[in-house]
């Protein structure tokens, strides 16, 4: 009797054949999570670059309103993460328009307490050699995104 012949009584995978497929599955997941993981930053990415964005048009509707003074782009820019309000009136987010930075990130589907913002200054310079214009940033994730002035 030759024992290396498989009978039709012995139909199973060879430990060898098992290993194979173990390893192939193996790396089929080791490249999809690598995938995964680059699209999912790449979301993060272009969430974070959006809401810059939706804060630097606030940032210039505001100053470009016919009622903002002088003296309240120089309130403004003495404490531009304290007021948030001013600009508020120009920031819509799906729809809301937001009272305060954690209602801008829960609007926006950032996580709390992960992403920070921080708003910058607008240009006032022509008053007295102030501020020039510092854009907004979007901190969090292990990412910064902020727009070129």
């Amino acid at each position: 009797m030759n024992r290396n012949k498989r009978t039709g009584n012995n139909q199973g995978f060879t430990i060898v054949e098992l290993i194979v497929v173990v390893t192939v599955i193996g790396l089929l997941a080791a490249v999809a999570v690598g995938a995964y993981n680059k699209v999912v930053n790449d979301a993060k990415i272009a969430k974070s670059t959006a809401l810059v964005n939706t804060l630097s048009t606030a940032k210039s509707l505001f100053v470009a309103d016919p009622k903002t003074a002088p003296g309240d782009i120089q309130t403004y820019n003495s404490n531009p993460d304290s007021n948030f309000a001013m600009i508020a009136p120009y920031v819509r987010v799906n729809g809301a328009q937001p009272g305060s930075t954690d209602q801008l990130l829960s609007l926006s589907g950032f996580p709390p307490g992960v992403v920070a913002v921080h708003l910058g200054h607008v240009d006032d310079s022509s008053f007295n050699g102030g501020h020039t214009d510092e854009p907004p940033t979007v901190t969090g994730y292990g990412l910064t995104a902020s727009s070129t002035p």
